[in-house]
């Protein structure tokens, strides 16, 4: 093959890429039906009939502490569902102090490992999945 067919079949790939660029982007950002899933630290979600909220993240020497609020839970215990993306790995919580066995309603204090860095806090539950983005 000479160095021309090269060079041509090479910009018709470049172009073909370019026009599939295109389309994807335009279907993208004509997509209403997306919700967000990543919330700010206070930010209020319903997951599965429950509504969740992160109060506060604190990084301490020994843990990272999420404050939460929950309510709707239906006697399910308050601790599962939750994780922890920190240090390139997936955590769950190590403990609280303050959460009841099962709660209907609550407010209590997660606690995972130290996370270095901006912990993203995670809450599934029924097949979805919402987001923090810690502070």
């Amino acid at each position: 093959m000479s160095t021309r067919k090269l060079i041509v079949t090479s910009l018709i790939c470049g172009l073909l890429i370019l026009v599939a660029g295109t389309a994807k982007l335009l279907q993208t950002a004509n997509d209403t039906s997306t919700t967000t899933n990543l919330f700010k630290v206070g930010g209020v979600a319903t997951i599965a009939g429950s509504t969740i909220t992160v109060n506060d993240v604190t990084v301490t020497a020994e843990r990272t502490l999420v404050n939460v609020t929950m309510s709707g839970l239906g006697n399910a215990s308050p601790l599962a569902g939750w994780s922890m993306l920190a240090n390139g790995e997936i955590t769950a919580p190590v403990g609280s102090e303050d959460c009841p066995e099962t709660a209907d309603d609550v407010t209590c204090t997660v606690q995972f490992v130290v996370a270095v860095g901006t912990p993203t806090i995670v809450y599934a539950r029924d097949g979805e999945k919402r987001q923090w983005l810690g502070s």
